[in-house]
């Protein structure tokens, strides 16, 4: 049985050599790298099959049992470190499939919340291990995002691994924080830091720190690399501060909406453009546009429209109303127009479905359809579309009416946020956004002197999920719930203040807000004056 360990040893040992020699190879090459492990990547791929048989090999051995003490130890060596170069060959082809995918992001709109929580249930198992502590922390007000939930889980896991592998005492938080048109992702560590000196070497090649590579978990410095490609290939940026001796914090801030992306639902296919597969949205498209579905099942129709439409919206097209359907309830548009006879589900049967469901009722639509008649005109409108246009139509009628539908929405957002105008002023088009808005703002009335409210608790009285709030409320208003609630808060107490009763003290308590400092300074960021001026 001895001799079948120093054959298992010799492959370990053989393996472990060539992988080195890759290793020091790709820090003498630096800008090369990338040319060079394609060709290294075929050699790591069959690498993996010897290095799957040994551990097949070491897997008997342990279970035949009868194993001397020594040869217990010198077997354990031999599976950590054989752990370790399937590890790294993994990375390897995890950084050759960054590069094959650099051209195109698979998007699916996603809930934070919910992601945030799914990593903490796969790490936490390896840092209670540790005697370490985990931590995650998202905004109340985190709306979701797209993202391409591969590449996004590559980075959170491999920076996960990095806190984890290098921290020993203290423990690791992962924080979420949204902002205008972007979000932030932070992962925080109190392990030994990254020495200053080294600090400027850190994305620039395949690079250890000094006192990491004393740790015998530690690994060949390509994650971190790997991490930036991925970072770079979803349009964001990457930073840290690190402290030797001290911790971490990596910093990566993403676009809420990348540009020049598919859309797409999880599929096998790579050929993201196939019709087949479902919803793609224009490569044209601009993070900063609104998203307008696009139902046709003409697929010449479809592919003018999208293209005429995409220099003004970000399109995704559908070549169904059952597809129309989903893809509404999953990425929330901003528009939807749709051709009235198609397969599967009609425009109209679409249209009353979207309308008739609190989630989807605020989603302006517009229906498009060679049936002229006043009949078809009435059924159309009946459904609940907010505009009917005749085929064959000019694209400049089109556009106009889209831009208006939105503008109307904008003076909606106005009026629902005025401190001067009544809430009853304000009168929505569709019978269950109105229901919903007068419940928000009697929920937030109720709560309005209460300093703890916040949007669990508003969630839980709406009886909606966080999701669906946020995106129906950020639609009708143009704010999410926690903006909202506070604008609600400072109108009152600007109504308060102007009635001369009470103090600036007074108001702020009145109005939910604990620290009378905090209420001056939010109030004059809203009106553009102190309270005090009133």
């Amino acid at each position: 049985m001895l001799y079948l360990v120093y054959i298992l040893l010799a492959v370990f040992v053989l393996a472990s050599l060539l992988l080195a020699r890759f290793c020091y190879r790709q820090r003498r090459i630096g800008s090369k790298l990338q040319a060079q492990l394609h060709d290294f990547t075929g050699f790591v791929h069959d690498m993996r099959t010897p290095l799957s048989l040994v551990k097949s090999s070491l897997d008997e051995l342990e279970e035949a049992g009868n194993l001397s003490e020594g040869l217990q130890k010198s077997l354990a060596v031999l599976r950590k470190n054989l752990t370790r170069l399937l590890d790294m060959s993994e990375l390897l082809l995890d950084w050759q499939k960054a590069e094959m995918q650099a051209s195109a992001l698979r998007l699916v709109s996603c809930d934070l919340n919910v992601y945030l929580e799914e990593k903490r249930n796969d790490f936490l198992p390896l840092v209670l291990r540790k005697g370490l502590e985990l931590q995650t922390e998202i905004s109340l007000d985190m709306p979701p995002v797209w993202m391409d939930r591969d590449k996004i889980d590559r980075i959170v896991d491999n920076l996960l691994g990095n806190a984890l592998k290098y921290t020993y005492k203290g423990g690791i938080s992962l924080q979420v924080q949204p902002g205008a048109s972007s979000w932030t992702l932070r992962v925080c560590d109190t392990g030994i830091g990254i020495p200053h000196e080294e600090q400027s070497h850190i994305f620039r090649e395949a690079h250890r720190a000094c006192n990491a590579a004393s740790f015998a978990d530690g690994g060949t410095g390509l994650g971190l690399l790997l991490v930036r490609r991925l970072v770079e290939q979803h349009q964001g940026t990457i930073s840290f501060d690190s402290v030797e001796g001290q911790g971490s914090i990596f910093t990566v801030t993403f676009p809420l909406r990348p540009k020049g992306t598919v859309v797409q639902e999880e599929a096998e296919s790579a050929d993201l453009s196939a019709e087949a597969d479902g919803a793609t949205a224009s490569s044209a498209g601009d993070g900063d546009k609104e998203i307008l579905l696009l139902a046709e099942d003409d697929a010449d129709m479809r592919e003018y429209l999208a293209d005429a439409l995409s220099s003004e919206y970000q399109v995704v097209s559908v070549a169904d109303g059952k597809k129309a359907l989903e893809t509404a309830r999953e990425i929330n548009p901003d528009l939807i127009v749709s051709d009235v006879m198609m397969p599967a589900l009609t425009g109209d049967e679409l249209c009353r479905l979207l309308k008739s469901s609190v989630d989807t009722s605020h989603i302006p639509i517009v229906l498009l359809t060679a049936l002229c008649t006043r009949q078809d005109i009435i059924y159309g409108l009946e459904a609940g579309a907010n505009d009917y246009i005749i085929k064959p139509f000019d694209l400049s009628v089109l556009k106009a009416r889209l831009r208006n539908i939105l503008q109307e929405r904008q003076r909606f957002r106005s009026a629902s946020l005025s401190a001067e105008k009544k809430p009853e002023e304000v009168d929505y088009s569709s019978r269950l956004d109105q229901e919903f808005m007068d419940k928000v703002r009697a929920i937030v009335e109720k709560e309005l002197a209460n300093p703890t409210f916040g949007i669990n608790d508003f969630c839980r009285q709406m009886g909606m999920s966080r999701t669906s709030i946020y995106n129906k409320l950020k639609t009708l208003t143009g704010k999410g719930p926690a903006d909202y609630i506070r604008i609600m808060r400072l109108n009152k107490g600007k109504a308060l203040l102007q009635m001369h009763r009470y103090t600036i003290g007074e108001v702020s308590s009145l109005v939910g807000f604990s620290d009378p400092k905090y209420f001056s300074t939010c109030f004059k960021k809203q009106f553009g004056t102190s309270p005090s001026k009133l």
